[in-house]
């Protein structure tokens, strides 16, 4: 349940939010349920150059009782289309009910908490735009999949790392060229376990996606190709799973006020990867949908 006001002043921006979520897992002989109430504000300014966000919110779990978050950010043009971005915020992650009573789960997890800081750089000039972001997120009792014996499974158990960083840089990009939209992203990360100073189980160290998409006979017709390093399956890094690569296709087009018909071919090389050890990915796979938007 979510109940969300804002009020505008000229630049200013107020908001607040009460919820409340409720969850419960019946899966017999698993009977369990918890309950979260959370207040959130915020405060928005923006005048000529400058931009400002504050944020506060405190979330009273039923189980892991209560915590207090916050956020800044601001942001400044200082020449045009260019501009620098930097944030800094507090985050809490319970762990869900699937993590701690199913067969996988562990009934001692604990919250996760951590402390994010990142800064930006960004530009914008008529069809093009490009941006470098830094980040520094480190996370303490970091909820991942771990190895067999905290458990009912042998085939791997829910766990708490304790002390996480996951330190990077983010390229992006894009820019219009002979009526091709042309995008791309490079993920540089080092996720890694800040006691064993091991790359982090399932997560790579880099990312690359590159796409591009244009106007054909009033369709839309894209493609996009994603390309990502070796990562490892266990916390110990002795389980290598090796890089892929995926190219994806997609089309859409309007086909009456507020339809549009929609069209996504995934894995286009059908090709076999795993994202976890044991676990298959879906190999050439095709989506045909519609979207209505309603329009005021």
């Amino acid at each position: 349940y979510l109940f969300q006001n804002e009020w505008r002043q000229g630049g200013h921006l107020f908001t607040a939010a009460l919820e409340r979520r409720e969850d419960k897992l019946l899966n017999a002989p698993i009977d369990q349920g918890r309950h979260q109430n959370a207040l959130a504000l915020g405060y928005g300014y923006t005048h000529g150059a400058h931009t400002l966000q504050l944020n506060v919110r405190h979330d009273r779990d039923s189980e892991f009782g209560g915590q207090t978050t916050g956020g800044a950010a601001y942001g400044y043009g200082f020449a045009p289309g260019w501009r620098v971005t930097g944030a800094v915020g507090t985050a809490f992650r319970v762990p869900t009910l699937y993590q701690r009573f199913s067969q996988y789960g562990n009934p001692e997890l604990t919250a996760e908490k951590s402390r994010n800081l990142e800064l930006g750089l960004h530009w914008a000039e008529k069809s093009s735009h490009f941006a470098v972001v830094a980040y520094q997120n480190r996370v303490k009792n970091l909820i991942t999949f771990g190895a067999a014996g905290l458990c009912n499974s042998t085939f791997g158990c829910y766990e708490n790392t304790g002390r996480a960083v996951l330190r990077g840089v983010t390229i992006s990009g894009g820019h219009w060229l002979a009526g091709v939209n042309l995008g791309g992203s490079l993920d540089l990360q080092d996720p890694k376990d800040d006691i064993t100073d091991k790359q982090l189980a399932r997560r790579a160290k880099r990312i690359l996606k590159l796409n591009a998409d244009t106007r054909v006979a009033g369709w839309t017709l894209g493609a996009e190709w994603q390309a990502v390093s070796h990562r490892f399956d266990d916390a110990a890094n002795t389980k290598q799973l090796p890089g892929y690569g995926v190219v994806n296709l997609y089309a859409s087009t309007t086909i009456a006020r507020e339809w549009q018909l929609l069209a996504r071919l995934d894995n286009l090389a059908n090709r076999d990867y795993q994202l976890a050890r044991g676990y298959a990915t879906p190999g050439r796979t095709f989506y045909l949908g519609l979207r209505w938007t309603p329009q005021r």
